[in-house]
């Protein structure tokens, strides 16, 4: 029965997102089919994760209303409404409605799946658990990169997303499974996050932009230099292999330089790739081979920042710190660069033709990379555990069930976690850690501040108020 429940929750996650990302990489291609220009195009293209943020602000009160199964039917058949009505009209501002709808019920059945991930792992299986959901991910969203090469007109386009989705509500409306509590809502601080962990703020921001900015606006990119859909389908899928490939990696780097070196190298390779891929455009265009080259090589850098902005934050709090609103506000700085890619790219298309595309990874990265390479070094005995969270994930997965949180039962105090930030770093020298010498991950050093603040952290809650 335990394995029963699980593989209806993985093939309802494997058909939701092989529907999103079949939808989402195929709405830029009927606009472009319909002459639309490149801003308007990231205009749309971001209003679907405007969707995502209202979801997590009214979902909740739907589904403790209604229930799990209930809510999930009627998610998933608004998602086929919505997507099915683009075949109706061709009224943008409409199109804009349809796709904050897509956005609002894409993540809203993503968080009533994760609930019940949460509701049926434990220790023993958590990380497991999380292991195949990454896996998972990378599988069904490469499923439904790689239909496009189906050469299907636009129109079959939206209707098989449509229908992915739908299927994805079998599994869950014939589950027996008992429905689980829906987590209360947090606050979060992003100001908090940003004077504790800045490096982590930012890679997770700039990964909303790399990732969800290259699945929105990729597919404008390679039909502006006059590819056909089954070499659009390639050049997304090799960023999706190159992302999935690279994360044991990343994993070991991280875990043995730290992670500003590796964040900076990743960064870094991605503005070298960036202007490889421009030079190629001048000197090689309308060669495709090229150019899958350089996704598989943007997949491999700029993929992993997320997973490496919440490996960042881990490591700066204090141990036993439960790091539940850090991460959960780090998923949302990445929802508000997953906004801003779209925009930001479509507008420098719109400026510079397809040139832009690469323009803007190469500056973002390039800055990305200098700042992190000025950031201090954690040494290891205080340094989390990498772990591989996918970016378009829900609150569930990078929050309960990240592994990491398992022994991390202080609740998160903002005061304390900035006095440790700053005496930590303080404490040790900007110099990362030469390898063969680390110290036993098993020992902690502890600062000035002292476990029994750790331990208490109700002492500073009126501190805590009156900053939020």
């Amino acid at each position: 029965m335990y394995s029963r429940q699980f593989l209806s929750l993985y093939s309802a996650i494997f058909f939701l997102f092989s529907g999103y990302g079949l939808f989402l990489n195929s709405a830029g291609v009927k606009l472009t089919q319909m002459g639309v220009n490149n801003l308007t195009i990231g205009v749309l293209n971001a209003a679907f994760f405007v969707g995502g943020t209202l979801s997590a602000i009214i979902s909740h009160r739907i589904i403790s209303r209604v229930g799990h199964i209930r809510s999930f039917s009627v998610f998933g058949a608004i998602f086929a409404i919505a997507a099915l009505a683009h075949l109706m009209v061709e009224i943008l501002w409409l199109w804009g409605l349809f796709r904050i709808l897509l956005g609002f019920c894409h993540y809203s059945l993503l968080m009533i799946v994760e609930s019940w991930f949460n509701a049926r792992s434990n220790n023993e299986n958590r990380a497991k658990v999380l292991a195949l959901y990454e896996v998972m991910y990378y599988s069904a969203s490469a499923t439904g990169v790689l239909l496009l090469s189906l050469n299907l007109s636009s129109n079959n386009i939206f209707t098989l997303a449509a229908i992915l989705v739908i299927t994805s509500t079998l599994p869950i409306g014939l589950t027996r499974m008992k429905q689980p509590d829906i987590p209360q809502r947090q606050r979060v601080s992003l100001p908090h996050v940003l004077s504790i962990a800045p490096l982590a703020w930012l890679s997770c921001f700039m990964a909303g932009i790399f990732i969800n900015g290259f699945f929105t606006m990729g597919s404008v990119f390679v039909l502006r230099q006059g590819f056909d859909l089954r070499q659009v389908s390639i050049y997304l899928g090799a960023a999706m292999v190159g992302g999935f490939t690279i994360q044991l990696m990343v994993a070991w780097l991280s875990n043995r330089f730290g992670r500003p070196r590796v964040i900076s190298g990743c960064a870094a390779t991605s503005a070298m790739t960036a202007l490889i891929g421009i030079l190629l455009l001048l000197f090689l265009p309308h060669t495709a081979w090229v150019q899958y080259i350089i996704a598989f090589m943007i997949g491999c850098s700029a993929f992993p920042l997320y997973a490496l902005g919440l490996a960042r934050a881990n490591d700066v709090l204090p141990n036993n710190m439960n790091t539940v609103e850090v991460n959960r506000a780090l998923l949302f700085v990445y929802g508000m660069g997953s906004l801003v890619g779209p925009l930001l790219l479509g507008g420098i298309m719109q400026l510079f033709s397809h040139y832009g595309f690469y323009s803007v990874y190469l500056i973002a990265a390039l800055c990305l990379a200098i700042y992190a390479m000025r950031q201090p070094h954690v040494p290891v005995s205080e340094r989390s555990v990498y772990v591989p969270v996918p970016g378009n994930s829900g609150p569930a997965i990078v929050t309960v069930l990240d592994p990491r949180n398992e022994d991390n039962n202080k609740p998160f105090d903002p005061v304390i976690a900035e006095q440790y930030v700053q005496q930590t770093l303080q404490t040790n020298p900007d110099e990362p850690t030469e390898p063969g010498n680390e110290t036993d991950t098993n020992e902690h050093i502890e600062p000035d501040v002292t476990q029994s603040q750790i331990d208490q952290p109700t002492q500073s809650s009126d501190q805590t108020d009156k900053i939020r």
